[in-house]
Parts: C-alpha cells; sequence; structure tokens
C-alpha cells in the first residue's frame, strides 16, 4: 500500500488552532461591536439630551402632555367632563400626567423638565434589555452591545427628546417581563409593573400577553390564575378609582377618544420606515429562529410585540407605537448572534460571518448616530410663538406654544376632537362657533397638508369664509396663521 499523505499543521493548522483563532477573531468582533454600540448610543443619547433643551415643541402631542401637567400643578383634572369648555382631551393613563406635573419648574415652565423623564427613561429601557438579553445568552458583552443598539436606533433617537409617554410606559412594561423571567414565576410585582404600564398607555400588552403565553407553554397553571386574577385585580381597581375621582370622565379619555380609522398605508409607511433601520436585527433574528427550531421566550415577545404594532393602524398613530417590537427586536437578534457563536464545523466561516454581522451592525449605528436636528424644524418658532402671546383667543395645533407663553388653551388636542365630531361622537360646538362669529382673535394651522385630519369639517369651512392667512413660519405644529377678515374684505 502506498503510504498515507502527511498534513504539514504548520501550513494548515489543526481543526483545534482554527477553532481557537476563530474564537479570538469572533471574541474581538463582539468586543469592537459593544465598544462602537455604546459610542453611538452614548452620541445618540447626547444629542437627545440637546435636543430635549430646546424651549419649542416638536412634536403635537408634547404640547397637549404639557398642558395636561400645568391643569395638575394648577389643581386641575387631566380629565375634565367630555363636553366641558376648554376642550381638553388627554387619551393617555395618569402615570406620565402627574409625573411631567412634578418635573415642572416652579417659576417657570419649560418643556425640558418633563423630557428629563422620558431622557432617563430610555437609558433605563436599554438596561432593562441588556438584562433579558443576558439572561437568555448569559453572554455580558452581547447584552451591553445590543442594548446600546437600541438606543442608537433612529426611531429611538426619534422619541428620546420628546415628552412623550410610550418610552415611561415601556420602562415599567419591560421591568415587569424581566421580573417575570429572573423569578421564574409571577410574583405580585409583575402584575403590579404591567398594570403601572397600562397606566401610562393602554397599548403596553405585548409583555404581559408574552408572560401568560410562556406560563400556558409550561403549564404553570397555578400560577397563570394567580397571574391573571392579579391582573384583574389591580387594573380594575386603578381604573375604577379614576373613573370615581374624575366623576366618570377617565374611561372616555381612555377609550373614548380613539375613534379615528384605520389606515393600511399609514401602517404600511411606518412599518417600512422602521424596518429599513433593522435589517442585521433582523436577519439575525432569522437565524436564532432557524437555529433554535422551537418557539423560544424571545421570539414569543417578538411574535406578540409584532401583534402590538398594529395599534398603529389608526390614522392618528405614528412609529412610537413601534418602539416595544424594536426592543424584542434587539433582544432575539442577539439571541440570534449567540447562536452563531454556537456553531460547530467550519470555524472559520463562523468567524466570517460573525465579523460580517458585526460589521454591518456597526457601519449602521455609526451613519446613524446623533440621527436628528432641530435645524429647519423649529427655526422660526421664536417668532411663532411671541405672535402667538399677542393674542388671546387662540386656537392653535401648537398647543405647547400657548402653555409656554402663558395664553389660555380653549382647544387641547384638535385632532381628537375633530375625529370626534367626524365621526358623529360630538356635535360641532363652541370651537367651530368661535371660527364663524370670529371671535378666535388667530388660528394657528400646524400641518396644512393634514389639516382635514386635524380638524373638523365646520371649522375648516368657517376658517375659509372667516379668516385669511396673514403670515407663515418655519415651526413645527405652528406653520401658518389666520387672522379674520375685515369688514371692508369680501
Amino acid at each position: 500500500m502506498p503510504p498515507s499523505p502527511t498534513i504539514d499543521p504548520k501550513r494548515t493548522g489543526t481543526p483545534n488552532q482554527q477553532n481557537l483563532v476563530a474564537e479570538k477573531i469572533i471574541r474581538v468582533c463582539v468586543m469592537l461591536l459593544t465598544v462602537c454600540l455604546v459610542y453611538a448610543a452614548a452620541s445618540s443619547w447626547l444629542n437627545c439630551y440637546r435636543l430635549a433643551r430646546q424651549p419649542f415643541q416638536f412634536d403635537y402631542e408634547e404640547g397637549n402632555v404639557l398642558n395636561a401637567a400645568v391643569r395638575i400643578r394648577a389643581g386641575l383634572t387631566p380629565y375634565p367632563p367630555p363636553g366641558s369648555w376648554p376642550v381638553v382631551i388627554n387619551c393617555y393613563g395618569p402615570i406620565p400626567y402627574y409625573l411631567s406635573a412634578a418635573l415642572i419648574q416652579p417659576l417657570q415652565v419649560t418643556f425640558f423638565g418633563p423630557r428629563a423623564a422620558i431622557l432617563v427613561a430610555a437609558p433605563i429601557v436599554a438596561v432593562e434589555i441588556a438584562l433579558l438579553i443576558w439572561f437568555f445568552t448569559g453572554e455580558l458583552l452581547l447584552s451591553i452591545g445590543f442594548a446600546a443598539c437600541y438606543l442608537a436606533l433612529p426611531l429611538v433617537q426619534l422619541w428620546t427628546p420628546l415628552l412623550r409617554v410610550d418610552l415611561i410606559g415601556l420602562a415599567f412594561s419591560l421591568a415587569g417581563l424581566t421580573l417575570f423571567c429572573f423569578s421564574r414565576r409571577a410574583r405580585l410585582q409583575v402584575p403590579i409593573l404591567f398594570t403601572l404600564a397600562l397606566l401610562c398607555k393602554i397599548t403596553f400588552l405585548a409583555a404581559p400577553a408574552t408572560c401568560a403565553l410562556i406560563m400556558i407553554r409550561r403549564r404553570n397553571w397555578s400560577q397563570l390564575r394567580f397571574y391573571i386574577l392579579a391582573m384583574i385585580l389591580f387594573v380594575s381597581t386603578s381604573f375604577a378609582f379614576l373613573q370615581w375621582k374624575t366623576h366618570g370622565a377617565f374611561l372616555f379619555h381612555q377609550f373614548g377618544t380613539h375613534v379615528d380609522p384605520l389606515s393600511f398605508r399609514n401602517y404600511e409607511l411606518m412599518a417600512l420606515t422602521v424596518l429599513g433601520q433593522v435589517p442585521m436585527l433582523l436577519a439575525l433574528s432569522l437565524i436564532a429562529h432557524i437555529r433554535m427550531k422551537r418557539f423560544t421566550e424571545p421570539l414569543i415577545y417578538l411574535l406578540v410585540s409584532i401583534v402590538g404594532t398594529m395599534t398603529a393602524l389608526k390614522i392618528g398613530s405614528d412609529s412610537n407605537h413601534f418602539l416595544e417590537f424594536a426592543a424584542a427586536l434587539c433582544i432575539f437578534a442577539a439571541v440570534g448572534l449567540d447562536e452563531c457563536r454556537k456553531m460547530t464545523g467550519k470555524p472559520v466561516a463562523k468567524a466570517a460571518l460573525i465579523a460580517l454581522c458585526c460589521g454591518i451592525l456597526v457601519e449602521q449605528a455609526w451613519v446613524h448616530r446623533a440621527f436628528y436636528t432641530s435645524k429647519g424644524v423649529v427655526d422660526g418658532c421664536s417668532d411663532a410663538y411671541s405672535y402667538m402671546s399677542q393674542h388671546n383667543q387662540v386656537l392653535s395645533e401648537n398647543v405647547g406654544a400657548l402653555v409656554l407663553r402663558g395664553r389660555p388653551v380653549l382647544l387641547s388636542n384638535p385632532f381628537v376632537y375633530a375625529q370626534l365630531v367626524r365621526h358623529g361622537n360630538w356635535r360641532p360646538g363652541r370651537v367651530e362657533q368661535m371660527v364663524e362669529q370670529k371671535t378666535a382673535d388667530v388660528v394657528i394651522i400646524g400641518k396644512p397638508e393634514i389639516k382635514e385630519q386635524r380638524w373638523s369639517a365646520p371649522f375648516l369651512s368657517a376658517l375659509d369664509s372667516n379668516y385669511h392667512l396673514t403670515r407663515r413660519f418655519a415651526c413645527s405644529d405652528a406653520t401658518e396663521a389666520f387672522e379674520p377678515n375685515s369688514a371692508q374684505m369680501p
């Protein structure tokens, strides 16, 4: 027999040597990934901090939240009876409103105080994501890196500097899910945390549903009964108390104000925008599912959070409805990268795959860090706010400008009011009469392209007949100013 061929280990390396080299490459890649993502997250958060310092309204709902906080400081309820004057509509739970009220400076109303709560809530959410990743993978660097990845996402950067309720609610919701995972059972604190999340925004149902499905999967029926009964008790007691405290108005504000129609086109545009920001996270999540071949707890949370994004079908919804989905996606993507590390055989190919994934994630985070700027958004807000402060009877989409300048808010949340009138839940009333009788000193239109959504049809008809355009501003939610026609005008 001819002699067997020999392999020179110095030229090709033994399998053990290849594995060692691959593991070193993977460790370096993961370390570099974590460092770069933490840097991108820190840069993004600092940019959000700078934006939050701006003394102007960026988002339509910010003014409504600030107005509710000021009402609370004045001893008024954020949930007045329907049909009362002035028209005040607040669609969210009480926790963000009362927290904002507590953070308002005593002698000067500003956005930054209440916005600080959201600036703090975002890193809290990231820490909770890190804890969940660490629980599912046991990898500290992956936990830190993908938690930082969440903060660096343009979607999260968009909502972190804004006075909105979502990140506060998500912090409570993820806290409940984290405690559930680490305790392996439904302790009393878990339903309490989920109830607090629902008292921020009623749409935070994904994490409670995930816990219920996990207990069903484990066939832990006694804990499931305890969990469901506790949730029913805490939520119903909280809602009953608030309904009594507001003389029957709370449930209307919480549930009766969401009458805007569904828009599949609106949902499609938002979903495509969000998914376009996370292609590598989606790919890693797919790898995790293919590798694990079963419904794991992170996958259950991801699937339930996808269902939760259906609330964005409402025409008045925005991409904030995808914040929890993004958190679940970061968790499952981290599991996917961990599954890549566990693959056996072909160590060089495994190292190359992980290096490619890490490189793409770093490139995306680097490009998107500190993604947003206030340039062109609030350039003309100083003029717009000064202009509004010169008038007393103002109907404005930019409610924050009225609150900051001490003007009375006659109509908060024009969009919800318009939808209530349009769908016959409310009849046209004093708001429309002010325009018909020219008693409103000025009307501020924020987004002319969607004014049919934000104002009722009778209002717009009266505006066209009795008012004329006098000023334009480069300012968020305060673009056009209309003043009453004079007697000489046709």
